[in-house]
């Protein structure tokens, strides 16, 4: 990418927020040459790593996704605006009034006036600056966690301005991973808006945003008078867990809804457990749809059949309800395609496993009382964290050891290592050894700019 086309404005400052942050924005490939042309707008939250590495050492790479769309012809050309955040504001930017009236960890909540910040300072300085399209039909807005929660509230709350919305992990609850106490961090919105929505969720994002949860306000928003497939799509992404590479590995399907063509249904496939039982958790399934430009989505409309429905039967939703025990195979259809699922009714599943997890630290690591390693770890002894711990059955994880944000383990050569991932499941027994450290919670990585 020709650097010319990302333009970095150092310190915006906003009078109503009373800070200064980073703004970048991103231009296709003919804004030079095509002086009367005018572009739709994508504005994106966490700005630090849409078009670059961040301090947690990642990007979603954003322009180069757009680019390859763009030259594939599956979609418009488009400006990106990412809006950096402020580290030590992001979540009471980012959080609007709770249903409770209360704060969240300790800060005011600020989201109302983040929202008057893009709508009176950020996207009238684009407007005036850019060669915009400036109509809700052709302005975009998105953000991930934290960034994905305020998407979703702003655009309830100002359908006028913002015509598309992608949530993507939307953080609607705060879940203590000791107590397992969950907390609703924002009103969810009842009314049918003209709102084009992408929202999805990871299956194994652990208690950072839970699929449950997330899939709760998606079937609030379908009786609302949403059309799945149409005004709306959601998915859950298998094998994705909750960091900017899962995100960049999917921010095509939202950016090919709002500005291009998703294009035909090629192929499905059915996600589940292939245990359930008549007595304990309760399940439900996941049909994905690929489409031929790469698109995907999950089902909401879904049709399932039981090939004995006397063993169990399945709801409209996807949710299993068993009858009695014995083995089938349920087959979905939607999208003129089908695909199959083999599951064993048993007499009891439980909600909750019992599984052990301990990490061996190397004697460098910094004094510290807990390690977060998809759920959290106290010390157990020097060099030594961890414990036994009772998780929700078939929860997911994927996640890399760290101390916090952005100080995480390492090689003994100082590269990252992969993401490690499990799923509960009883008797479940962990041991991991760290070798390095990095700490990056106070360096920007800038790179990826081609």
């Amino acid at each position: 990418m020709d650097a010319s086309r990302l333009i970095e404005i150092k310190d915006f400052h906003s009078k109503l927020l009373n800070n200064d942050r980073d703004l970048f924005i991103y231009l296709p490939l003919s804004y030079a040459s095509e002086v009367d042309k005018r572009y739709p707008v994508l504005y994106m939250h966490d700005g630090q790593h849409v078009f670059f590495q961040d301090q947690k050492g990642e990007s979603w790479d954003v322009h180069l996704t757009v680019d390859r769309l763009v030259a594939e012809g599956k979609m418009r050309e488009i400006i990106v605006v990412a809006i950096a955040h402020v580290e030590d504001a992001r979540i009471a930017e980012y959080m609007h009034a709770n249903p409770d009236g209360r704060d969240v960890f300790g800060m005011t909540n600020q989201g109302e006036l983040y929202e008057q910040f893009l709508l009176q300072e950020v996207k009238p300085f684009i407007d005036k600056q850019y060669r915009t399209l400036p109509d809700k039909e052709n302005t975009a807005l998105m953000g991930s966690s934290a960034g994905g929660l305020v998407s979703y509230n702003i655009g309830f709350r100002h359908p006028d301005t913002f015509g598309m919305i992608g949530a993507l992990c939307p953080f609607f609850v705060s879940v203590d991973s000791a107590t397992m106490e969950e907390r609703w961090l924002s009103q969810v919105y009842k009314q049918k808006e003209e709102l084009k929505i992408w929202m999805d969720i990871g299956d194994s994002e652990g208690y950072t945003v839970m699929e449950k949860h997330v899939r709760q306000v998606a079937d609030i928003l379908v009786r609302a008078g949403f059309k799945p497939g149409e005004d709306f799509m959601f998915h859950i992404a298998v094998g994705s867990g909750h960091s900017q590479k899962d995100w960049a590995a999917r921010v095509h399907a939202p950016l090919l809804y709002f500005f291009g063509e998703i294009g035909s249904p090629i192929r499905a496939e059915l996600h589940g457990p292939n245990v359930v039982g008549l007595e304990g958790q309760r399940c439900s399934l996941n049909a994905v749809v690929h489409y031929d430009s790469g698109f995907m989505m999950t089902d909401l409309d879904a049709r399932y059949e039981a090939a004995n429905p006397e063993v169990i039967e399945v709801r409209a939703d996807g949710t299993l309800l068993p009858k009695k025990t014995g083995k089938t195979t349920i087959i979905y259809a939607g999208q003129d395609l089908t695909a199959g699922l083999d599951v064993e009714v048993i007499p009891h599943v439980s909600e909750t496993v019992s599984m052990e997890m301990y990490v061996k630290v190397p004697d460098n690591t910094p004094q510290t009382d807990r390690l977060y390693a998809g759920i959290e770890l106290p010390l157990a002894q020097d060099g030594l964290f961890g414990g036994t711990f009772e998780v929700p059955r078939n929860v997911a994880f994927m996640f890399r050891i760290s101390r916090g944000l952005g100080k995480h383990e390492t090689d003994g050569k100082g590269h990252e290592v992969p993401y490690r991932s499990f799923k509960a499941e009883d008797g479940l027994k962990l041991y991991y050894e760290v070798e390095n450290w990095v700490d990056m919670s106070g360096v920007r990585l800038q790179g990826g700019l081609q």
